[in-house]
């Protein structure tokens, strides 16, 4: 690999760089489970427009946050057409995290606005999350005992890795 196109992360910029936060409850949630992987994460980068709307006062008569993203903007940002952006909409909507209002003709702008879009809070239970269920008790013993347990790799896993054993 030429070292010279390797781009480094350094001391002054490691703290710049931005995450989305994936809720586990997405994964491991029951009412969550069929949504689609693009589904999942257009919920996130919405999620991610919260601040973004709080900073331009996109709060509606009833204290309300929303967002603004228009499909364009959607179909953009998921390199997709627009039936795809219908679809992963209704599949928001249809998990009862996302509600679309028609925003219409404005006749100030002499514009249609775009739709204003509303995010729900994500239902989570404790068992979604950390115990996920009876299926899995090593999961909730995990839990239990965190403080105790020690992971040591096992001679094979440190050999496949090439490290020495010094």
């Amino acid at each position: 690999m030429d070292q010279s196109n390797f781009n480094y992360y350094e001391a002054d910029n490691v703290y710049g760089a931005l995450f989305f936060q994936f809720p586990k409850v997405l994964m491991y949630g029951e009412q969550y489970k069929n949504l689609s992987d693009t589904a999942k994460l257009a919920y996130m980068v919405l999620k991610d427009r919260l601040e973004y709307s709080l900073r331009n006062h996109w709060v509606d008569e009833e204290g309300h946050v929303y967002f603004i993203f228009t499909n364009k903007e959607l179909e953009n940002l998921f390199n997709c057409h627009n039936q795809k952006v219908i679809k992963i909409k209704n599949e928001l909507t249809s998990a009862h995290l996302l509600k679309q209002k028609a925003m219409h003709f404005n006749p100030k702008t002499k514009k249609n606005e775009p739709n204003r879009l509303y995010l729900s809070k994500l239902d989570v239970k404790a068992t979604d999350v950390y115990l996920r269920g009876e299926d899995s008790p090593k999961v909730s013993q995990t839990l239990a005992t965190s403080e105790n347990v020690k992971i040591t790799p096992s001679r094979e896993t440190v050999q496949s890795l090439g490290t020495s054993e010094n």
